[in-house]
């Protein structure tokens, strides 16, 4: 009976022992959903997006982010299996994901290899203050616009604003611009920010003043109101240089774009 017993034992041993090599995973494996791999670079990427958020590194963590990876291929497999992923608007999507992503890695690449400096984004802050003129008596407004397709709109509106109806109101029921839900406000702005001609009214309007006439420019037609006016605190470098640099990364993205438009064949 005690010999039967260690036979047994020693069998299950064995089936166990099995089951933890069956268990083992491929090295950069987290786990293997019906065949399909999920490496750890996915749950690298995932864990360290979590910890840039504020989230702790911890095994916890790693459980729920390897169960909602499982989670979404399970649901990938299953859109395959019912051919989701052949429809038009799919193939569409698709496109458009590949798209952002090989943009997102040539801009970060380009980036990386001609970053902004230091001596850049002095000199650019030195250009903006030089731009404002005289410190002492500059001044900077607080504007709000209406930018609308026709001249002829764009004149229903000033005779609207003569008899005195809301600018506010005006821009959030007739303006095309996307600032249109805050009454159009634009924000506070130095003349030297803005296209000469606009510059120009802006600076010529006093407090709660709105242009007689629309304005044509290159995306409508516009009618500016000055909400306030101020004298104009020049910010340090220290102050500014965050704002710099980030303008000047702006102009970077575009280099790129505009390198390979000059050496593109284009149909339109």
């Amino acid at each position: 009976m005690l010999k039967k017993m260690m036979v047994l034992l020693w069998l299950l041993s064995i089936s166990v022992c099995a089951l933890a090599a069956d268990s083992q995973l491929p090295k950069g494996v987290v786990a293997i959903v019906n065949g399909v791999n999920i490496p750890q670079g996915l749950m690298d990427i995932n864990v360290k997006m979590n910890v840039e958020r504020g989230q702790k590194d911890s095994p916890e963590l790693r459980k729920i982010i390897l169960d909602e990876l499982i989670a979404r291929e399970l649901f990938a497999q299953e859109a395959v299996r019912q051919g989701l992923d052949k429809t038009a608007q799919a193939q569409e999507q698709f496109v458009l994901v590949r798209q952002n992503f090989l943009v997102d890695l040539l801009i970060n690449d380009y980036l990386s290899k001609n970053d902004v400096k230091e001596e850049e984004v002095r000199a650019e802050y030195d250009r903006q203050v030089a731009a404002i003129g005289d410190p002492a008596s500059a001044m900077e407004y607080s504007v709000r616009h209406i930018v609308v397709s026709k001249e002829a709109d764009a004149k229903k509106i000033v005779a609207a604003l003569k008899k005195g109806e809301s600018f506010e109101k005006l821009a959030k029921e007739k303006s095309l611009d996307q600032n249109k839900e805050r009454g159009g406000l634009v924000g506070w702005v130095l003349p030297s920010q803005m296209p000469p001609a606009i510059a120009n009214v802006i600076q010529n309007l006093n407090k709660d003043g709105f242009t007689q006439t629309p304005l044509q420019s290159n995306v409508g037609w516009i009618i500016i109101k000055v909400d306030d006016v101020r004298p104009y605190k020049v910010p340090s470098y220290e102050d500014s240089k965050n704002q710099v640099k980030l303008t000047l990364l702006q102009a970077k993205k575009a280099e790129p774009l505009k390198k390979l438009k000059e050496s593109a064949k284009i149909v339109q």
